[in-house]
Order: structure tokens, then sequence, then C-alpha cells
């Protein structure tokens, strides 16, 4: 069923809101003022027309915009999305009784500047596939022959993998790609089914060779327990951290843009002003453990061995750092200990989207006087930060950094001090 609505306001999830007939109407690619007709499925509509613009509606910058799911808002003028963007943050804070706290101007990474993606490929056979991202709420996959989001080095590095792919997969082989962009090259893995015969490691050393990429791996998705298998590596992949190279594993967790990423740690690093002990907690391979090293010695805590190891490498080949230590642990079945937490003047804590509610718990308990606490999702954030108030923290101001262009996601970071 067809119907003509007024779009009210824009959700938490990006997608445009009305309210017909007392029921809530989700519709995604709309802004508020919006006069749209949707063809009407339960909760959701789907956009069949505009006839009437928002004053806050603009042109997408990409052919592929409403197909592949990886955009929601380009359709958005940029005041409009940067105050949307931001007010997620003031909300999920109110949500959880936190109100009064100043929220700064937001940092938003430009244009060609995405470092990592993962490409999702299928064959269709005669040659032929399919590579691109999946359409939303569907696992039908857009074909795309750009995107504006990424790096350049990878978006120009589409139609060479798709030649590649369409000699190597049969019709309904599913492969992803992931590609991350270090500061020397791209590192490459491919993730499939099976092991890599001897035809096909010759096959990818050479197409490392013919693109100059940094490394190129292997991931087999079939086995119990998958691990990298390197194929072959050119140059150690590396990015830098307040001025010092690391060099990172397979499959790293990086921040998606070299422009997030430096704001945040020019945020952190004000943060840590003064301190002589610092401990980071879900350090990774070490954004933030690097740069607060040229001042504070800093203890590396993280789950992965593979990232922990190229934080310890990369380090001890450093020479205008102070010491870093390093620690295994599973932080959400063994959190740090008062007593552990208390030879630290300032705590670093940067968790994964659901949050790190125990950890936190033991930061309240112990002495830390300073947290720095950065997250990837308001809505954890909000709830994470609840009870530092009522233990005698208080909220600097937040810091919104955009690094997903055109989606609900958003990093923030803020100082607490007690």
């Amino acid at each position: 069923m067809n119907q003509k609505i007024n779009i009210e306001s824009l959700g938490g999830r990006g997608d445009g809101i009305t309210v017909s007939e007392g029921k809530t109407l989700y519709v995604p690619y709309t802004v508020t003022g919006d006069v749209v007709e949707v063809k009407v499925n339960g909760s959701k509509g789907r956009l069949r027309h505009v006839h009437q613009k928002s004053e806050h509606r603009i042109e997408a910058v990409c052919e592929h915009f409403t197909k592949c799911g990886g955009c929601m808002l380009q359709h958005v003028e940029a005041d409009f999305y940067k105050n949307w963007k931001t007010d997620l943050i003031k909300t999920a804070l109110v949500n959880q009784g936190i109100e009064g706290v100043d929220v700064l101007p937001i940092q938003i990474s430009p244009l060609n500047s995405r470092r990592r993606t993962s490409f999702q490929a299928i064959g269709r056979g005669d040659g032929k596939l399919v590579l691109g991202y999946a359409e939303k709420g569907s696992h039908n996959l857009i074909n795309i022959g750009m995107c504006p989001i990424l790096v350049p080095e990878i978006s120009s590095f589409i139609n060479p993998l798709k030649t590649f792919l369409s000699k190597l997969l049969e019709k309904q082989q599913k492969m992803t790609i992931q590609v991350t962009k270090g500061d020397n090259g791209l590192d490459v893995i491919f993730k499939g089914k099976g092991d890599v015969d001897l035809n096909l490691r010759m096959d990818l050393a050479e197409f490392a060779e013919k693109h100059d990429l940094a490394r190129i791996s292997w991931f087999n998705t079939s086995l119990k327990k998958p691990y990298y298998e390197m194929l072959a590596e050119r140059r150690k992949p590396y990015v830098t951290f307040g001025g010092n190279k690391v060099f990172f594993p397979e499959g790293s967790f990086l921040q998606a843009t070299e422009q997030g990423q430096e704001a945040l740690i020019s945020a952190m690093l004000g943060g840590i002003k003064g301190a002589s002990r610092v401990v980071d907690l879900f350090s990774g391979c070490g954004t933030f453990s690097i740069a607060a090293a040229k001042t504070a010695t800093v203890h590396a805590v993280e789950n992965n061995d593979e990232m922990l190891s190229a934080l310890k490498n990369s380090a001890n080949m450093m020479t205008n750092i102070k010491q870093v230590t390093s620690e295994l642990r599973d932080l959400f079945l063994r959190p740090l200990l008062p007593h552990e937490l208390n030879k630290y003047d300032v705590a670093i804590i940067d968790p994964p989207r659901a949050g790190a509610r125990h950890q936190m718990t033991e930061i309240i308990n112990s002495d830390i006087k300073t947290l720095i606490m950065i997250s990837c999702n308001p809505i954890t954030f909000a709830r994470d930060v609840q009870g530092l108030t009522d233990a005698g923290f208080t909220m600097g101001s937040v810091r919104p950094v955009d690094q997903f262009l055109f989606s609900p996601h958003l990093e923030i970071i803020s100082v607490f001090n007690r």
C-alpha cells in the first residue's frame, strides 16, 4: 500500500520518521521536511517518490547511493548532518540522566579518507562476478565501481580486484576481501573456503607484484579455528601513531581514518598531561599507547596476541619513547582490579561497541584520578559513564569524531577527573 507522508524527524539510525495513525513509520533515505510517497510494510516505509524536497535535502555524491547499503545519509545537507550527529550523543546522555555536558564541535573526516574496508564478492559464472557491499537490510550484493568514502588507493584497486576475481570465482562461489591502507601500501586478505593450492599461491603472489601490494594473505573460513596465512609480504605494512611506525599484523583493528585517529590522539594527549604512569585498556596495536609513551610509561592490555605482539615489537624498536609494557588479557572475563589499577595515574579505555561495564566498575572502585574514555557507540558510552559522577568524577567536554561518513556511527572521547 502506497501512502503520502511528511517526514517529521531523522531517527538515531538515519531513517526518516513520521507518526501515521498512531504508528511510527521509518523511511530510509529521507530527511526532516520531505513530503514523500512510500510503500508501507509494517513499521517500514520504502521510498517511492519525493513530492516535495526538504530544505535539508541535497544531491548524493555517489552513483550507488540508495542501492548500496554502505551509506544512509548522503542526501542530507552538511549543517543538518553535523547537528544530527551531535544530537546522537546528547540524546544518549540525557537518556541516562546525564545533562549539561559540553559537546564540542564535531570533527568530520573528509571524503576519500576511509583506509580500511571489506568487499564482498560472488561469482556469476562465465567469468562474471559482483563485487561490492550489501543492499540495506538484505544479503543482495550491489556491484560497485567506485566509492567516494574510500582512500583513492583502495577505490582505484576495485577494478583490478574484479578482473582478478573474475578468473578465480566459480558460479555462486563467495569471497570476502579485506583491504587496509598502510602508510607504505595496501594489505589485502582474501577470505574464502578451502586451502590455497600451488597455482593460486603463484597467482596471488603475481597479483601482489603487479599491483605493488605491501602484503597479501589467505584466510580459510572453512576451518574450525581460521587463521591468517601470509602468502607474500613485499613490505611489512605499517601505520604511524604519534610520529612512530607500528607494523600491524593481518586483520588488525585500526581507526577508520587517519584524520579521525589524529583527532582522538590529540584529545587523549591533552588528558594525560602531567601523568607519569598510564594504563591503556583494549590497546589494540597501540593507537594510544605509542603516542602516550612520549611522556609517560605505558602498560598496554589487549586480548589479541598478534596485535599485542605488533605493539611490543614496534615499541622495542623506538628510541624516543618511555617504557611500554604489555599484558595479554581478556578484559571482559578478567577486568583489571582496583589494586592493579592503583599503580597508574591515568586509565585510557577504548572498548568495542558493546562497551565495558565490568571494567568500568573496577575503575570506579579504584583510586584512578583520571579516566580517558573513547567509544564508538554513544549508547554504551552513556551507560558506561553513568556511574562515574557518583564516584566523584567530573566529566570534561565530549569530542565527537566522525570517521564513518553518511552513517549513524560515531566516535566519542572525553576526559574524566576525580
